[in-house]
């Protein structure tokens, strides 16, 4: 296996015996994690809370560090917990993976920032190592932004990135320079399954007229907002991440949608309890 970019792995959504949502899926938790477009008191406030967000990304790496044997092979991250989290790379391990590594059944190698090549018995990295292999799988990744620059014409084709890599879609949907389409499935989150979801309700709730859209300078400087933000919260910025504001994010398609933006039924629940697709089934 080789690793080019270590990240962080998760064996569960446990963390010391504390469920994993505690930390980044309450109204709670995400109090502490920049949103777009904040003002200026709750920035404020973001600064004040670094040193407990920080606390928060180290207590999940002393677990992590204590349950998997990442320094034992080389992939323990340099980076806090909270940059992967953030920019979704976060994965969770299959079962049995480190033991099947104890079994020598899987060994890794670090491909460094060359990178790799083929080679006539299997792949050389740019340190000069050969490692034989009779198949080779690419789990690179799909780059989806690349299919849609296929499809569209010029000037539009050059308009589907902006300059922090991102697509700049406003609720993750709608290209301010694009007229005439939407994009789903472009914005990540935890559950991107209930992410798209929720984007093709707000779609259709645009499409029948229940709102209307801002104007292209708005949507402009929203999605650059939400792009400074990522850019602030991790390295790893490319990425149209929403997963510390996801809930934020769902209120505001919410009340785009005129629907209730608090979807529990007490404030206790509101505070502490985690939210998920089933706090969104249609009124």
């Amino acid at each position: 296996m080789l690793v080019r970019t270590l990240h962080w792995v998760v064996p569960s959504y446990s963390i010391w015996g504390l469920p994993f949502f505690l930390f980044y899926s309450t109204r709670l938790a995400q109090f502490l994690y920049e949103r777009p477009n904040q003002g200026l008191l709750r920035s404020m406030l973001c600064t004040l809370m670094a040193p407990l967000r920080a606390g928060v990304s180290k207590f999940i790496e002393s677990y992590l560090a204590w349950k998997l044997p990442l320094d034992k092979y080389g992939l323990r991250p340099d980076h806090p917990f909270v940059e992967d989290y953030a920019s979704c790379q976060m994965a969770i391990l299959p079962d049995g993976f480190f033991d099947m590594a104890d079994r020598d059944m899987i060994r890794f190698k670090r491909a460094g920032p060359g990178g790799w090549c083929f080679s006539r018995n299997g792949v050389l990295l740019d340190d000069g190592t050969e490692v034989e292999a009779d198949l080779v799988f690419l789990a690179t990744g799909f780059e989806g932004k690349d299919k849609v620059r296929a499809v569209l014409p010029e000037p539009f084709r050059g308009l589907v990135v902006d300059r922090s890599g991102m697509m700049p879609l406003y609720r993750g949907t709608i290209h301010p320079l694009i007229p005439n389409m939407a994009f789903v499935g472009y914005v990540e989150s935890v559950s991107n399954l209930h992410t798209s979801e929720l984007r093709c309700r707000w779609l259709a709730g645009l499409l029948g007229g229940r709102f209307a859209l801002p104007s292209v300078e708005d949507m402009v400087r929203h999605v650059d907002g939400e792009a400074e933000a990522m850019r602030r919260t991790t390295r790893f910025y490319k990425r149209h991440c929403i997963s510390t504001y996801s809930i934020h994010d769902s209120d505001a398609m919410c009340a785009d949608l005129g629907s209730r933006v608090l979807r529990k039924g007490n404030c206790l629940a509101e505070l502490f309890a985690p939210y998920n697709n089933k706090d969104y089934k249609e009124d």
